[in-house]
């Protein structure tokens, strides 16, 4: 167990090479991290290791920064911030540098690299629109191993399958034994280098866009208003900085300024900052959120898979249909589903099962998905019958629909409202009475 006085020097340290802030409550953490170390080095505890830390050991000192920063990151993460870029940002830059013709752009904390190679896939696929330009990506992290990974593109199924669409996987990557390695071309496209965000800036050069995503979040509120006015000192005026999710510039900075209606993107708070066109993002946005068919892509975006549970079936109706009024018979459709059963005597497709009967009132509806009479269904689904009224067949026993009766009314009265269970939702469900 770490010792209270351990910790604080520890986590002192780790601030002051770093940045990054330790509670309290992270000694878990620390642990974890650490003691890889103190074993690869034949240390008996952290006790030992420590000891060596205060004494100064600066190979050490840097192999537990590196192992206490989060290497976290996978292709297009979260979506929204490329396209944001792919429809606002490289339009803008398109028309404002056409007669110099260079785009720089930076990935702070660049990680394994999913983010630079991100962009540059999307840079490539506006290689027409972009041709005899200069584009400079430059990926930089504190991690020297992290930053060889990024070097090499090989990453592992698990990491392909984090984000990348399929079409870009066959386009962008070759096989290497049990690993994708991006292609020759697009790795040209980015530089690497080591770097530290409490370093100088300066050095790096002009960048007319910045990502420095989701590493603001383990910064204390000094250290990120500091990130942020020299991230903005090596931006034009009319540059466009991302940060992630969960981080903002409101109350910790006024170098810049939240992008109207959009979240992540922000603009340098200066009277040189553009009126930029949202008009094809909003376009993407909205296409994106109706888009419904599994994989669909948003007009001129790409093709983001939905996870199995979300996607509907061939055919399947979208959306859902009201519920008929009260009194009244018919016919309605049923909501979407994923797979259907077929049931001899119903409708296209779909089962429709009647459940034990009890007493019935005339003039009752029907739930769609059943028409009260023939006992059909709508064209995609299953719809689960609730109790039904007097309505009994022959012998007094309820009948099932589809096994030469009627709908199972009886004698007399219409069907009560059935229920339509939604599969896409729920999955298969148990109950088949």
């Amino acid at each position: 167990m770490m010792k209270p006085e351990d910790f604080e020097f520890i986590s002192r340290l780790i601030k002051s090479k770093s940045g990054l802030v330790l509670s309290q409550d992270k000694t878990y953490l620390l642990e974890s991290r650490l003691m890889p170390i103190a074993r690869k080095r034949g240390l008996k505890d952290l006790t030992e290791l420590i000891g060596l830390l205060r004494g100064g050991d600066r190979n050490l000192v840097e192999e537990v920064v590196d192992a206490m920063t989060t290497n976290e990151s996978f292709f297009f993460r979260d979506t929204k911030p490329f396209d944001q870029f792919r429809h606002v940002v490289l339009p803008h830059m398109i028309k404002a540098r056409a007669s110099k013709k260079h785009l720089r752009i930076w990935c702070a904390a660049a990680s394994s690299g999913q983010e630079p190679y991100s962009l540059a896939m999307i840079l490539d696929e506006f290689k027409s629109q972009l041709a005899g330009w200069r584009i400079d990506i430059v990926g930089t992290d504190i991690s020297r191993e992290i930053l060889t990974k990024a070097r090499a593109g090989l990453y592992s199924q698990f990491e392909v399958q984090r984000g990348l669409p399929i079409g870009l996987l066959v386009k962008y990557f070759q096989k290497k034994e049990d690993q994708w390695q991006i292609s020759a071309d697009i790795r040209s496209k980015v530089q690497y280098k080591e770097f530290n965000l409490l370093e100088d800036f300066r050095p790096l050069g002009q960048f007319d866009v910045v990502y420095c995503r989701n590493v603001l979040i383990y910064f204390d509120q000094p250290t990120k208003s500091d990130v942020l006015a020299r991230i903005s000192a090596l931006m034009p005026d009319d540059g466009f900085l991302f940060l992630g999710g969960a981080e903002t510039v409101l109350g910790i900075s006024d170098k810049f300024k939240p992008l109207a209606r959009q979240r992540g993107i922000y603009q340098l708070n200066r009277p040189g900052a553009p009126d930029v066109d949202l008009a094809a993002l909003e376009k993407a946005q909205a296409g994106a959120a109706s888009a419904g068919a599994a994989g669909a892509a948003a007009p001129g975006g790409l093709a983001f898979p939905k996870p199995k549970h979300m996607q509907t079936g061939a055919g399947a109706a979208t959306g859902t249909t009201a519920r008929p009024a009260a009194g009244t018979t018919g016919t309605a459709t049923t909501r979407p589903a994923t797979t259907t059963r077929p049931a001899s005597g119903t409708g296209n497709t779909g089962s429709t099962f009647s459940r034990p009967s009890g007493s019935t009132a005339t003039g009752s509806t029907t739930r769609p998905g059943s028409t009260g009479t023939t006992g059909t269904t709508g064209t995609a689904g299953s719809t689960y019958r609730r109790p039904l009224g007097t309505g009994t067949g022959a012998g007094g026993a309820p009948q099932r629909p589809g096994a030469g009766s009627s709908n199972s009314t009886g004698s007399s009265g219409t069907t009560r409202p059935s229920s339509t269970f939604d599969r896409s939702r729920f999955g298969k469900p148990d109950d088949k009475k």
